[in-house]
């Protein structure tokens, strides 16, 4: 079961946005059965596909904490073969009510761990966009990263931020997620974009998706009403783009299973 991550410590990314659509797209095109995590307050992932989350429960916190069953906190989207995890506010509690607990940064991958196995191929996990107790929880539990960068220069700070994020985790454990694919968002065409861009393509030769995820509008309009852009638009640009990427996730499982080990 690949368990992988979508994450920058930088807000505005299309994190969610990835993590959502390649889901769904996994999902309904590719035939995988996908759990997908919503790891952040904001629960925009519940609220991207139409759950909502304001308040719903229990929710992923009560399933970290031990308070309440899989069963009882997992739902069924509206898209086939995908379901969620909602989060919502609620979750900023966490830290607090973990702190005294020597598991406290392992409780999500003791949790996915868990799962009933062949229930599901692949774990999302829609991290929050800061560094957290909880964003620790979510790199200890995956296996791969995928790191969206908004051509922009303090996503791109942020993206540096992970970087280190990840080696200091290997640093301390021995291994960390591996570094699945980068993926290059809300391009326009200015030279500050292309030139963010080379710089992606100089420091990530090998995962650098070969997509680029254009803006688009019909991403914000499928969102506004609570659905995937396959749902809404599936002939848009955007959507084109985001089962690209989905495609190109899923085919470098193979190299990018299981955790990147020190040395």
């Amino acid at each position: 079961m690949r368990r992988i991550a979508f994450i920058n410590e930088k807000g505005g990314t299309c994190k969610t946005t990835l993590c959502v659509n390649l889901g769904a797209w996994l999902a309904t095109r590719r035939g995988q059965r996908v759990l997908l995590a919503d790891l952040d307050t904001q629960g925009h992932a519940g609220k991207s596909l139409g759950v909502d989350v304001r308040t719903i429960s229990p929710t992923v916190k009560e399933l970290l904490l031990g308070t309440a069953p899989l069963d009882a906190v997992v739902r069924a989207s509206a898209v086939p073969g995908l379901d969620l995890l909602p989060a919502n506010k609620s979750l900023a509690d966490f830290p607090l009510e973990v702190a005294s607990r020597a598991d406290r940064s392992a409780r999500l991958r003791e949790v996915i761990d868990a799962l009933p196995a062949g229930r599901w191929d692949v774990v999302l996990f829609d991290a929050p966009p800061s560094v957290s107790l909880v964003t620790d929880n979510v790199l200890r539990a995956a296996t791969e990263v995928v790191l969206p960068v908004a051509l922009t220069y303090l996503a791109l700070d942020g993206c540096a931020e992970i970087m280190d994020s990840l080696a200091r985790l290997r640093a301390e454990r021995g291994e960390a997620p591996a570094l699945a694919l980068v993926v290059p968002a809300l391009y326009r065409k200015t030279q500050l974009a292309d030139e963010i861009l080379e710089k992606l393509r100089e420091r990530f030769p090998r995962e650098l998706a070969r997509t680029v995820l254009g803006w688009s509008v019909k991403v914000d309009e499928a969102q506004s009403r609570g659905l995937t852009v396959f749902e809404h638009a599936p002939g848009s640009s955007g959507a084109q783009a985001l089962a690209a990427l989905a495609d190109e996730l899923l085919e470098r499982a193979p190299a990018a299973a299981g955790r990147v080990a020190e040395g």
